[in-house]
């Protein structure tokens, strides 16, 4: 005798619609990838911000000396664990803990400024003390915030690089590949007070030991100063530069037009720093473009017009939707029928909390971009087919007669009542007050996994089907037929 889920199963593959096997557009010869650029530092990149498709690059994972670019990363961690208005005391150890005749905006130890403050000093006027003490507020010394620093660093995604200071001065324990620092400037772009910031070009210090009357400064980024005519670009958003005899030139930017926004990074670089991130940025803006992930996505658009059970349309529910925030990398030559695209029902930790999967979209081989899958609601009038009801409320745990679901031996909530015309597939899951979101798309998941089921070689699936049956059969008290 079959299980209600395995009659739920059968019940679903054999009527419904496929979700997850929604054919992905046809592909079509895509022109060669951009690559007309050259620049003469050592190692470099420019990568769309939004998606961190690399769109040039030289030498982007070999390892460098970043000097003071390494504060970008700094501000980021204080711009998320700090307030701007706390108050900062500089230590004797964070004023007399920087090299000699290196970078300094005049702290001695006892003074005290807000996080704003230091974060102007940190990022325009490059203070080492001011990156010291920062450091030292967060966690206490500056080795222990070199751990963050490092761990802040993976959770980016970065894969080359380590960091031993807040600061950036040499030391044979802290270095960086271009790939690793784009992603790292590129999220800290997304923080409107750092973006803020690095694009000032003019800024007053208060009062410190050193200056009494206060001291202005402004950035050693020549890209956001208009006085600097052969640097300067209205379309740079703001960065940071650097320089040791070691690391040699350093320079990360962000820059938009429109709405594409993408990052550079210059490592190890004779004096062209500047050159070089021109170049990157003319290749960028000349070659490609950015288009959101919605509007390349048609089908995704429509798949509430065709996604049907038993020839049952969903009624005032929820449906897999693209995000709208999400966005894809193309060359001008392309266009968003050229691409391809793969789904992921096991969304990352890093996916919001309505995430129920993610689609990665390619051209030709070349990943250019993601989007999260997430829900939304809309309105039909379309009621489900008995048999199906009955099925998917053996999956969810849920009683006919009395319409509610089933978590842990507990009733929740009433579910909907059965009428004439039959209670919607996912009105049923939805009505559920103790079915959270994430319930939810764990039901949508599970349903579509099923589905998929149909479309894997048949032993596969079989066995599955019956890893799936023994494992309800374990869960549920009965074994009653639907």
């Amino acid at each position: 005798m079959y299980s209600p889920l395995r009659r739920a199963i059968s019940a679903l593959a054999a009527a419904a619609l496929l979700l997850v096997s929604m054919p992905a557009p046809p592909a079509y010869a895509a022109e060669e990838w951009p690559s007309d650029c050259y620049i003469d530092a050592s190692a470099g990149i420019v990568m769309d911000a939004s998606t961190g498709v690399v769109l040039f690059g030289k030498d982007i994972h070999s390892t460098y000396a970043p000097a003071s670019i390494t504060k970008v990363l700094t501000a980021l961690i204080v711009l998320e664990q700090c307030d701007l208005n706390e108050t900062v005391t500089f230590s004797r150890s964070a004023v007399n803990n920087v090299e000699a005749n290196s970078s300094t905006a005049g702290y001695e130890a006892g003074d005290t400024a807000t996080v704003e403050t230091l974060l102007y000093a940190l990022l325009l006027k490059s203070a080492n003390e001011a990156a010291n003490a920062l450091a030292e507020h967060v966690s206490g010394t500056t080795k222990d915030f070199a751990v963050l620093m490092n761990e802040k660093a993976k959770s980016l995604g970065c894969v080359d690089s380590h960091f031993a200071n807040p600061s950036g001065l040499n030391n044979s324990a802290h270095y960086v590949s271009a790939y690793d620092m784009g992603l790292i400037t590129a999220a800290a772009l997304k923080n409107d007070t750092f973006a803020r910031i690095v694009g000032t070009p003019y800024y007053e210090l208060p009062p410190n030991g050193k200056f009494p009357d206060g001291q202005g400064i402004s950035p050693g980024n020549k890209m956001v100063k208009s006085n600097w005519k052969d640097q300067y670009r209205p379309d740079v958003i703001g960065g940071k530069t650097g320089y040791t005899s070691i690391a040699m030139n350093t320079l990360v930017n962000g820059a938009r037009q429109e709405d594409f926004t993408i990052v550079t990074v210059v490592l190890h670089s004779d004096n062209t720093q500047y050159e070089d991130t021109a170049r990157m940025m003319d290749f960028a803006f000349a070659n490609f473009q950015s288009i959101k992930a919605s509007e390349a996505s048609t089908g995704f658009s429509h798949l509430a017009d065709d996604l049907t059970f038993a020839g049952m349309r969903l009624k005032s529910t929820t449906s897999p939707a693209i995000d709208p925030d999400s966005r894809i990398t193309l060359p001008k030559t392309a266009t968003a029928r050229d691409l391809t695209w793969k789904l992921d029902y096991s969304p990352s930790e890093a996916a919001p909390s309505e995430a129920i999967g993610q689609v990665r979209y390619y051209l030709d081989d070349t990943p250019v971009g993601s989007a999260w899958l997430t829900l939304q609601t809309f309105d039909d009038t379309y009621s489900s087919d008995p048999v199906v009801e009955r099925a998917v409320r053996s999956v969810l745990g849920t009683s006919e007669e009395s319409g509610e679901m089933e978590s842990s031996g507990d009733k929740n909530a009433a579910g909907p009542e059965a009428d004439g015309e039959g209670t919607n597939l996912f009105d049923l899951m939805a009505g559920h007050k103790g079915m959270t979101a994430g319930l939810f798309a764990a039901a949508l998941i599970f349903i579509a996994g099923c589905l998929y089921l149909r479309k894997q070689a048949r032993e596969d699936a079989l066995e599955s089907l019956k890893r799936r049956a023994r494992r309800a059969e374990r869960l549920q008290d009965t074994d009653d037929d639907i």
